[in-house]
């Protein structure tokens, strides 16, 4: 469960990392139309400005803006079809940078919205680009591991609207802290992080 290439814009530069064997090479492309969830129509640009054939090499793609880690699709598929390259995907996309760990302090109010259980207001522990973490203090949202949470918050003048994946869960005498995978696209919270990191060093 992770991000599905149906929430890239159209538009959106991304990267083929090709490679057979020892050799890798990286190709540039565009995003030029979403066809489905895992599907797109790319536009490649390579210097030799030849049709290329992916037939025998391992694809991967990958996306990621300015300083956000990047999310990559593993052994993606790319095949010419009348006047475009399709691409399809066989798995959700994950973010893949060592600094996807990091996590800052957070302690900011905000909305959670589950399905036939209405809206409650939850305390923002800490959040990476990749995850964040939750306290329940009246212990009441037994929430499951693998369960999506959404939740919504605004702190700094950004507005984040997150999709968690609960994948831990930590119970103590006064509260629950409950650890979630983020599962999808927010392309504010790297600028975010960024700046909440620069505010909790200044206190």
């Amino acid at each position: 469960m992770g991000i599905k290439l149906s929430e890239l814009d159209e538009g959106s530069n991304v990267k083929l990392l090709v490679s057979k064997g020892e050799n890798n090479i990286e190709i540039d492309g565009v995003i030029k139309k979403i066809a489905r969830a895992d599907m797109a129509l790319i536009e490649i640009d390579h210097p030799s400005g030849k049709r290329l054939n992916f037939d025998g090499v391992n694809v991967d793609l990958e996306y990621g803006q300015e300083e956000d880690v990047p999310v990559l699709w593993k052994d993606v598929r790319v095949a010419f079809y009348k006047t475009d390259y399709v691409l399809q995907t066989t798995s959700d996309g994950r973010r893949h940078n060592r600094r996807s760990s990091f996590r800052v302090g957070v302690s900011t109010y905000a909305q959670l919205r589950m399905m036939g259980k209405g809206t409650s207001q939850v305390m923002i522990r800490d959040i990476s680009i990749s995850g964040f973490s939750i306290t329940d203090r009246k212990k009441e949202l037994n929430f499951d591991i693998g369960e999506k949470v959404p939740v919504k918050f605004e702190d700094l003048g950004h507005t984040l609207d997150l999709v968690g994946r609960v994948v831990r869960t930590e119970e103590h005498e006064d509260m629950i802290i409950y650890g979630l995978e983020i599962t999808n696209l927010c392309k504010d919270l790297s600028s975010y992080i960024s700046l909440k990191q620069r505010k909790n060093r200044q206190r």
